[in-house]
């Protein structure tokens, strides 16, 4: 055995692989690789030490507490790659509906671009959790770890600038092992496209159905997420095991806010008069192999409020004026089927059964 640190390993060598399982907390099959800008992802095994009167100064006891298992994924959203919408899927928790998409004229069968429909819910459907497989550096001397019963805790989205549209997840996870199943030959090599934000837009409506792909915010970049609330404390927990046996979801909290020039007070008389708007967010990447129809994601809002205009600050004499604009997001309940916020990724993939 060689000493403790003598050996380096690249952490560009190693690989983030993605899967669904169908029993929650059961390790399934990680094939769906996805590429990381940075993967931050471990257990603790906490110690508690005793404190007591045994006439040192040094405390002599101790015990072990639950295995904790938590993590964070950054990577740029790919529409085309299995791994991102996995993780979408578990991130809103519902079901999904898919059908060809409208106005595809070219692609048929395997070809045909397709819309897929993610609805809110409670992550009990079909796949109420996923697992993850992460080599952590190269093929020959890295370290493969297995988590299984890895929920997503929180889900936030952000678009800027001379940059792609990025994703970036905190997990709540069950447990964790580390193995030697290196899954790198499952992976493959998969060739996508990512979300330029030069192919962006921004909607903002005072009713839904008036929201349009020709009528946007001028938007200098935007966060919008959620977070589903997972209980992850001793609550989840039970006697007789150091992991946890369930990660409940609580109630869900939403981010939608956006930095704009302030050029107008459309924002401020918006939220002075307690207006009800409806907001949309789509991103596209280039028309898939032989179809008419842009890959991209599509996250539609259809009751927001504007809680902060974001009055803006005179900080110096030479800068543009901005405003930091914050948006309340509420439930639809007009209809039993009204929804916070749907997500419609439009790829090739047939479905997600």
């Amino acid at each position: 055995m060689s000493p403790v640190g003598a050996s380096g390993y690249l952490s560009g060598l190693s690989y983030v692989a993605v899967g669904r399982e169908t029993t929650f907390a059961t390790y399934n099959t990680c094939t769906a690789g996805l590429q990381c800008t940075s993967a931050n992802v471990s257990a603790i095994q906490e110690f508690k030490v005793l404190d007591q009167i045994d006439r040192y100064r040094d405390n002599s006891r101790g015990v072990r507490l639950m295995k904790k298992v938590k993590g964070d994924l950054e990577f740029h959203f790919a529409p085309q790659l299995d791994a991102c919408t996995f993780i979408l899927q578990n991130a809103f928790g519902g079901t999904i509906t898919s059908a060809t998409a409208t106005g595809e004229t070219v692609g048929a069968g395997a070809s045909s671009g397709m819309t897929h429909t993610f609805n809110l819910g409670n992550m009990d459907q079909s796949y109420p959790s996923i697992c993850v497989n992460i080599r952590k550096g190269d093929t020959t001397t890295g370290r493969v770890f297995m988590y299984n019963g890895v929920r997503v805790n929180d889900i936030q989205f952000s678009a800027e600038i001379d940059s792609p549209l990025k994703c970036s997840v905190n997990l709540g996870i069950i447990d964790a092992t580390q193995q030697t199943n290196d899954v790198s030959a499952a992976i493959g090599v998969t060739s996508t496209a990512l979300l330029n934000f030069t192919d962006g837009r921004i909607s903002v409506e005072t009713t839904f159905a008036s929201l349009t792909s020709t009528s946007f915010w001028h938007v200098i970049s935007c966060q919008f997420g959620w977070t589903n609330n997972l209980k992850q404390d001793n609550d989840a927990g039970r006697i007789g095991s150091a992991i946890l046996t369930q990660l409940p979801v609580g109630m869900r909290e939403h981010t939608l806010k956006c930095k704009i020039r302030f050029d107008t007070t459309t924002a401020f008389d918006a939220m002075m008069a307690n207006t009800k708007l409806s907001a949309q967010l789509q991103f596209q990447g280039p028309t898939l192999t032989s179809s008419a129809i842009r890959q991209g994601v599509r996250f539609d809002y259809p009751v927001v409020y504007i809680k902060d205009a974001g009055d803006p600050q005179i900080g110096g004499p030479d800068e543009v004026l901005t405003s930091d604009v914050e948006f309340a997001v509420l439930r639809d309940d007009t209809s039993s089927t009204g929804y916070a916020v749907q997500g419609i990724v439009t790829n090739s993939k047939s479905s997600f059964a």
